[in-house]
């Protein structure tokens, strides 16, 4: 495995920004991964950021044994959304900027269908939104324990943590949510395009549960393909872990608990 930690500056953003890089090239799958890599774009949640993420979650060993690259990024409780009056533009950066960047600089394949995007919380809104948006650059999405409506989170749940006032800083108001392409249901359920989505929730979630289980039942009485997996477990980093490996033998197409067989 290589571990890189990526700076350049941003001009979606105006500043320095940071990206941490993991190239899976230790042959722990059992044989030599060849260039370029399919890539995961990986994207933490509120008040996390790809330190953290990096730390804690068992995404180098995934990296090895599934032969993805995982380039993950901070998103600065912004929620991967455009602020353009704030001239901060996640949602350019993460589906632009950043794939061109690390396109440029690093070993990854250009090719749609080997380019996912995922996320946790926070940043499995980013990813499920990002993902609907640049659909043509992301052939599948992972979206561990998603914010799939953060009106729901953070204006009627009042055991979050958060308020309207954090929301309509973000997002206008309701109805600009509503009209502006906020809104994740609306978003996949309205599109004719064909894209793959693996949700994965605990069962204790007391944040994101309840809407995840209706998200999930919408996509699919609206055809649109998604893979659910739960577990017991609430929203914490412990019950994320148990998601992994069946994320990644998601995204290449292999059995869970296997590693990669390299089918070229």
């Amino acid at each position: 495995m290589a571990y890189i930690s990526l700076n350049f500056k941003s001009k979606e953003l105006v500043r320095g920004v940071s990206a941490e890089v993991i190239l899976p090239t230790d042959c722990m799958a059992g044989m030599e991964i060849p260039t370029p890599y399919k890539t995961l774009y990986f994207l933490p949640g509120y008040g996390a950021d790809s330190t953290e993420i990096l730390q804690y979650l068992e995404l180098r060993s995934q990296s090895e044994l599934k032969g993805i690259a995982i380039v993950i990024v901070n998103g600065e409780n912004a929620f991967y959304i455009d602020q353009p009056d704030y001239n901060l533009n996640y949602s350019k950066f993460i589906g632009e900027e950043l794939i061109e960047v690390t396109r440029k600089l690093l070993p990854l394949s250009h090719r749609r269908e080997d380019t996912f995007l995922g996320g946790i919380s926070m940043g499995g809104y980013g990813a499920l939104y990002n993902g609907a948006r640049y659909h043509e650059t992301f052939s599948k999405v992972v979206a561990l324990s998603p914010c799939v409506d953060p009106y729901d989170v953070m204006v009627c749940n009042p055991v979050s943590g958060f308020s309207e006032k954090l929301f309509n800083r973000l997002f206008g108001n309701k109805r600009m949510y509503d009209n502006l392409g906020y809104n994740l249901l609306e978003q996949y359920t309205s599109k004719e395009f064909c894209q793959d989505i693996f949700l994965f929730c605990g069962k204790d979630d007391f944040i994101v549960y309840q809407q995840d289980k209706k998200f999930v039942e919408e996509l699919r009485n609206s055809k649109v393909p998604v893979t659910y997996m739960e577990t017991e477990g609430n929203h914490d980093i412990y019950t994320w872990s148990k998601a992994l490996d069946a994320a990644f033998s998601y995204l290449i197409d292999i059995p869970e608990g296997t590693r990669n067989c390299l089918k070229i």
